[in-house]
């Protein structure tokens, strides 16, 4: 690597991608080719504990060039591990991560590597259209980003997904938050610096199926809201307040009209069952919302490693 030359690191997580890892190579080769005169690039792929050959596949692309480096965990850590991971082990002046599916398309590179060279700290993506996307899908992502834009505390827009530009000194600070709850989605916003948007079209998935599915969206969109807000917990009080507000004048005016008036328009064992049954419900939903912020703070606590690499196409040269 020639000293003159700036190194742009690149990143993404693998799951069941050993058909798309060796094309998702080509074209990065092929794109950051064009860019050698100025820039050398490493390409780190992270092997997310993966049931096909992708280890396999990675290994072998890492034989053909020294520059394609691979991480492999001892197991499925999840796709916000996994690009923590090549995050950590990242030596570049900049960073570019994205999928490995070649749905974020590395075409744009040169885009994002232009707006960092005129001043933009981080370079966010924005996908304006995906080819081939279903309808359902193409609703949960829009009704995902309003959910957890509803209580979360950093604002996110549809679209931004995990395919970003980080200067160095962004990627010291995010890579120095060992939080186990991780949303990248979050935390780079949340950071701040100067930062400018690039906007693209996704391509169509070539081989095997998204990992990300209703259940795994949901889950996402739940980290997104605990890491980033403790607004649930502020709702609960509201919540409580207001039904006192509501339910004593109708306490008040049932007392009066069996008590005082002797009237019975309802059995007053149906409207304590009632009520009751009610609370009950309110008591157990915003029981189950402070457990699932002790679940995290349970997780945090114990300290236990990000994840395991178990095997390595490169020698130690972690930050």
């Amino acid at each position: 690597m020639e000293n003159n030359k700036k190194l742009i690191s690149i990143v993404s997580p693998a799951y069941n991608e050993e058909k798309n890892v060796p094309l998702m190579v080509e074209e990065v080769k092929k794109v950051m080719g064009d860019l050698q005169k100025d820039y050398d690039f490493e390409y780190i792929l992270v092997n997310d504990g993966s049931m096909d050959n992708t280890w396999e596949a990675i290994v072998n692309e890492s034989k053909k060039d020294e520059r394609i480096k691979g991480l492999c965990f001892s197991r499925n850590f999840g796709h916000q591990m996994a690009l923590t991971a090549g995050l950590d082990h990242a030596k570049g002046d900049a960073v570019i991560y994205c999928d490995s599916d070649l749905q974020q398309p590395p075409e744009i590179f040169p885009k994002l590597i232009k707006e960092w060279e005129e001043g933009s700290d981080v370079v966010h993506t924005k996908r304006l259209e995906t080819e081939g996307e279903p309808f359902f899908k193409k609703l949960m992502s829009k009704y995902f980003y309003k959910f957890v834009n509803m209580f979360s505390s950093v604002k996110m827009e549809e679209g931004m997904a995990d395919f970003k530009l980080l200067d160095r000194k962004v990627l010291y600070k995010i890579t120095s938050m060992r939080e186990h709850n991780r949303f990248l989605r979050g935390i780079v916003p949340w950071v701040g610096f100067n930062s400018s948007v690039v906007e693209y079209n996704a391509k169509k998935r070539l081989y095997g199926k998204p990992s990300y599915n209703f259940k795994r969206n949901l889950s996402f969109a739940k980290s997104g809201i605990l890491a980033f807000s403790v607004k649930p917990l502020k709702y609960i009080g509201y919540l409580g307040l207001l039904l006192i507000v509501l339910s004593t004048p109708v306490l008040v005016y049932g007392g009066v009209t069996i008590f005082i008036l002797q009237r019975r328009f309802l059995s007053p064992n149906f409207l304590i069952g009632i009520f009751n049954t009610f609370l009950m419900g309110l008591v157990l939903s915003s029981l189950g919302i402070i457990a699932l912020y002790i679940h995290y703070i349970y997780y945090e606590v114990m300290n236990r490693p990000l994840y395991i690499v178990a095997d390595k196409t490169f020698e130690n040269e972690k930050q």
